[in-house]
């Protein structure tokens, strides 16, 4: 998004690369039509659905442009801003003279001014959006490790480094893994308190353990690599990682400590609670967290369907 010009001057492509896709507004109609600057902003890659694809990241690239647009900080330009894109029903499939017209109407101002002093404010209010999304994206969003189709076992080289490799994303998969069923688990107490079932009570005891194997999980990658994910685009450490999954009760750091030691991904729920009502306030902690989950007395995420 930065290049370097004459005499070493530090030019940003963002605006000329915006201005270039406000010929045909939106939708993007392809990644022919984007700059590089735009398909490899991080926050583009984050969003698409295949990173790798050209066309999966402009499609990205469409819905953060509307996103931004809808949350364009100049709120007196803000419907100007929206019509010259196209992202109004107004002008969605318009000319660039037509939205560019309706834009200047909307904001009050003559055509031309518009065109020379106003417009050129708009893509660059926009860029700055777009760069400070992908800061934040960074700072926020994590991804889980993407998976492939197989076609044959995996074969690694006797070698250390290999191994090491191996070592780090059986880490990062167990405590992905582990987010994930706890996901499930959340999934299925929401679930039985919308049908108000009696089954809701055990349900969220089972999430608490699938919370206390991803507090384990995030343990165990904290001692063995530190309290920061590697090799990743984030800077969400593994405790961070473990909050992916959804809403849960608070617990204190001690009760978190507590629930990380009794978790044995080689035992499983009986084992735990069993090892938890034995714990000094073990059985008032699940007690608790059961009374506040299946209750939702805070923090209760709303979940949609498509």
């Amino acid at each position: 998004m930065w290049v370097e010009g004459g005499q070493g001057a530090v030019t940003d492509v963002l605006p000329d690369e915006i201005r270039t896709l406000l010929r045909s507004g939106l939708p993007v109609g392809g990644p022919e039509l984007c700059g590089p600057a735009l398909l490899g902003l991080r926050g583009v890659r984050g969003r698409a659905l295949r990173p790798e694809d050209p066309a999966s990241r402009a499609r990205a690239l469409d819905g953060l442009l509307r996103e931004q647009l809808d949350r364009f900080e100049n709120a007196e330009l803000a419907r100007a801003a929206r019509l010259l894109f196209g992202a109004e029903p107004a002008t969605s499939g318009a000319t660039l003279t037509a939205r560019r017209e309706a834009a200047a109407e909307a904001s009050k101002y003559e055509v031309h001014h518009f065109r020379k002093r106003i417009e050129p404010k708009v893509l660059k209010l926009i860029a700055w959006q777009l760069r400070r999304d992908s800061e934040e994206f960074t700072a926020r969003h994590a991804t889980a490790p993407e998976l492939h189709a197989a076609s044959g076992p995996l074969v690694l080289p006797a070698d250390v480094f290999a191994w090491e490799a191996a070592e780090h994303q059986h880490a990062v998969a167990a405590l992905w893994g582990a987010v994930y069923l706890l996901r499930a688990e959340l999934l299925t107490v929401a679930r039985l308190i919308s049908m108000d079932v009696p089954e809701v009570e055990g349900a969220a005891a089972v999430a608490l353990w699938r919370h206390a194997l991803v507090l384990a999980a995030a343990a165990r990658y904290r001692r063995a690599y530190g309290a920061a994910l590697l090799h990743a685009a984030t800077d969400l450490g593994p405790q961070e990682i473990a909050t992916y999954a959804g809403w849960t009760p608070p617990l204190t750091p001690a009760q978190e400590l507590l629930l990380a030691e009794l978790a044995d991904p080689e035992q499983g729920f009986a084992d735990f609670t069993a090892r938890l009502d034995a714990a000094d306030g073990g059985a008032e902690l699940a007690a608790a967290w059961r009374r506040a989950l299946s209750g939702r007395d805070s923090g209760p995420e709303e979940t949609t369907t498509s």
